[in-house]
Formats: structure tokens, C-alpha cells, sequence
């Protein structure tokens, strides 16, 4: 025990046991003393070192300092793929070559380093072509900002080239139906024409018959003449005079007589035969349908049939002939006998 009334003073050494420097993320130093075990008074002397403690600077507290901002720096800096170079061979995409080569952002970033390479179009990659693998490919830029303008330009210049073919459709249809309307207007004022003329004969043959007791057989024109030449005839000319007829028109007898015979004809179809009183056959061949029957009598203008194509006939149409006997061979100029019976045709 040390003298009464006297304080033994403790060296700084043994108030202060030991101490550390603790250096923060932000540089900071702090003073952290361990207090031994000698009592309060020895605490209460080792308090001022600790108020100073803040300010307390280490040479060794920035050596602790710059690793730490190297390894943030290091961090916060992405790896680049090495750069390599890939020659395109058969059967190779984008996608392939990506995942062969394990390119970061996948073919969309291959694409994006290698467009100047590739083109406008993805999909469209060819045998040689050298893609560059980890970074772009050298003179590479995206591609110019009028680009995207073009694209839209196409659909619009596609929209005005159909707009341009609908109407030229429109213009030809309309074209097509005024010609149509046109050609059939024609053939109904031809058709008009024809059936007035005929209308005109029949009235003529009606006023002739009522006069002489003779007709013209159907109200129309010739086609084929009398004694027209040709390979078509076992004889080697025609033996009537063949009268333009659509099928279904009203044949007459041209005067009257009795009917001779009524039926099947052979190469002549469906013919009714009358002999006249003044001795003359006359023949109506080719008929579609008859309204007499042999032995019958008929008198001049009267029905006996409708026109037609039967037998051997190239389409619709009246053979009449007239005769000197009901016989084939003995026939005499048709249109000369009616003439000369006052009929006008």
C-alpha cells in the first residue's frame, strides 16, 4: 500500500490497455480505447483521449480507403466479350451462331454488332460473310433514321398501286358493259327489223294468197338457192330452196291440195308431201312437228307443220321444193312456180 494521503500516478500505458483504428467505408477514422480494469479514476483520466479520438488520422487509413473504391470501380464495370471474327457457313442463322458462341444478348445482339454485315433483314445471312463475335463489326451503325420511313413508305405506295389497279378494273368492267349494252341493243334492233320484215311478207303473202289461192310456205327470206352446187347433195345441187326458219315457225301449205304423205322422210326428217290441183308436189322437209296426216285435205295459207332441224340438216331452217311428181328427181325451180302463182317473194 502506497504512503497515506498520496495517489500512486499510473503511467499512460498501463490507463490505456491498448487501442485500434477502425477505418468506415467513408474514410472516417475512430479511436476505440479498451479501458483496463484500475478503477474510475484511471477512467476518468483516459477520457480526453477519447474526445479526440474523431479527429485521430492514420497514414495507414487511405491505404484501406483505395481497395476498397477499386474493387466499386471493378464492380460496377461490365466484362467484354473478346473479339473474334466468324466466317457464315452453310445452314447457319443468327440464333445458332449466338448460342455456338455464347454471345451475350443472344442473336439479337449479333445481329446489332453486325448489321452493317448482314443487312436490313435478320434472316438473311449467307455463306462467307464474316460476323464479328463480342463487339461491332468495323464501319457498323445502326441503320440511318430515314430507314424507318422507307418502311413506312412501301405500305402506302403498295395501297396507292392497288388503289390505282381497282379502278383501272372499274374503268375496264364499265368498258366492258357499256360494249356490252351496246352489242345488245344491236341485236335487238336487228331482231326488231327482221320480225317486222317478216311481219311486212306474211301480209304480202296473205294479200297474194287471198287474190290467187297461193302463199309463201314461211314469211322469210331465202338462204340457200335453187340449184346451188355443192357435195352436200347426193344429186350435186340443190333440188329446193332452203327458207331461213327458227325452229318452231307455222309452215303452210303454199295452195290447196291433198297430203300426199306425212312422216319420217329419211335424210329429209319429218317432210309432209301435197299434190295440188294443178298437178305439182310441193315438199316441206326438216319439220320439228306436223298438224296433218296423209289423205288429208288442206286448203292455201293453211298450217301443216312447224320448222325445225330434223334429218340431215346443219341447224334450223325450211327445205321446200316443187315437183313434177311426188318423187325425189323430178323437181322443177320452187320460187318461179310461186312467182308465176302471183306470189311476191
Amino acid at each position: 500500500m502506497p504512503a497515506k494521503g498520496k495517489h500512486r500516478r499510473p503511467k499512460s500505458s498501463s490507463s490505456l490497455t491498448r487501442g485500434f483504428v477502425a477505418a468506415g467505408t467513408g474514410g472516417a477514422a475512430l479511436a476505440l480505447p479498451l479501458i483496463g480494469a484500475t478503477g474510475a479514476h484511471a477512467a476518468d483520466k483516459a477520457a480526453a483521449p477519447v474526445a479526440e479520438a474523431p479527429v485521430l488520422k492514420s497514414s495507414k487509413a487511405p491505404a484501406a480507403i483505395v481497395p476498397q473504391q477499386r474493387t466499386a470501380e471493378q464492380a460496377a464495370t461490365p466484362k467484354t466479350d473478346t473479339v473474334r471474327t466468324y466466317s457464315v457457313v452453310q445452314g447457319d442463322h443468327l440464333s445458332k451462331i449466338a448460342a455456338e458462341k455464347k454471345v451475350r444478348g443472344g442473336w439479337q445482339k449479333l445481329y446489332s454488332d453486325n448489321r452493317s454485315v448482314v443487312g436490313e433483314d435478320p434472316s438473311l445471312i449467307l455463306p462467307g460473310m464474316k460476323l464479328s463475335i463480342g463487339a461491332k463489326a468495323p464501319g457498323g451503325s445502326p441503320a440511318p433514321a430515314a430507314a424507318p420511313a422507307e418502311k413506312k413508305a412501301a405500305p402506302t405506295e403498295r395501297k396507292a398501286e392497288r388503289t390505282t389497279e381497282r379502278k383501272a378494273e372499274r374503268s375496264a368492267e364499265r368498258k366492258a358493259a357499256k360494249a356490252e349494252k351496246r352489242t345488245e341493243q344491236s341485236r335487238e334492233r336487228t331482231e326488231q327489223r327482221a320480225a317486222k320484215s317478216e311481219r311486212r311478207t306474211e301480209r304480202q303473202s296473205q294479200n297474194t294468197g287471198s287474190r290467187s289461192g297461193f302463199s309463201a310456205p314461211v314469211p322469210s327470206g331465202v338462204s340457200t338457192p335453187y340449184r346451188a352446187s355443192g357435195g352436200s347433195w347426193s344429186s350435186g345441187y340443190h333440188t329446193g330452196v332452203d327458207f331461213r326458219a327458227s325452229s318452231g315457225t307455222s309452215v303452210k301449205a303454199v295452195s290447196a291440195g291433198t297430203v300426199v304423205s306425212a312422216g319420217w322422210g329419211g335424210s329429209y326428217g319429218n317432210e309432209v308431201v301435197i299434190r295440188h290441183n294443178d298437178g305439182r308436189f310441193s315438199q316441206y322437209a326438216h319439220l320439228s312437228a306436223l298438224n296433218v296426216r296423209s289423205g288429208q285435205s288442206v286448203s292455201g295459207g293453211q298450217q301443216i307443220g312447224y320448222s325445225g332441224s330434223t334429218g340431215n340438216s346443219t341447224g334450223p331452217h325450211l327445205h321446200f321444193e316443187i315437183r313434177t311428181g311426188p318423187g325425189y328427181g323430178s323437181d322443177i325451180d320452187p320460187l318461179a312456180y310461186l312467182r308465176s302463182n302471183g306470189v311476191s317473194i
